[in-house]
């Protein structure tokens, strides 16, 4: 049975990578840190979601499958953003709580600002 300072571990290590995602994900918009990234990974995306709001006319097209962990899709991103943080967690701790604090303050920003 897992003690209660492995889940507290756990738990503190995924609310860290998910807040890390969203910063990540925010980062990519445009007028952001990333947004020529951003304009690469999520091109397609950004075109199929004007044609679902009929901002813009044609046909949706197919997002390439590589660019869906890199920054195409924040739940796929997330994964990889989680197994890195788990890596610092336990090789650089120092970073690894300089992008949780980043992250979690990004995330709790958000929630002030609405």
């Amino acid at each position: 049975m897992l003690s209660l300072y492995v889940i507290a571990n756990i738990l503190f290590i995924a609310i860290a990578s998910a807040s890390v995602a969203n910063l990540y994900d925010d980062c990519l918009q445009e007028d952001m840190l990333l947004s020529a990234l951003g304009k690469i990974f999520q091109k397609e995306i950004r075109h199929n979601i004007a044609i679902e709001k009929q901002e813009l006319e044609g046909e949706r097209v197919s997002v390439p499958k590589w660019k869906m962990p890199i920054g195409g899709c924040i739940i796929c991103t997330n994964v990889w953003i989680t197994i890195l943080m788990a890596l610092l967690y336990v090789i650089c701790p120092l970073a690894f709580l300089t992008l949780a604090a980043i992250g979690v303050s990004n995330t709790a920003l958000k929630f002030i600002i609405k």
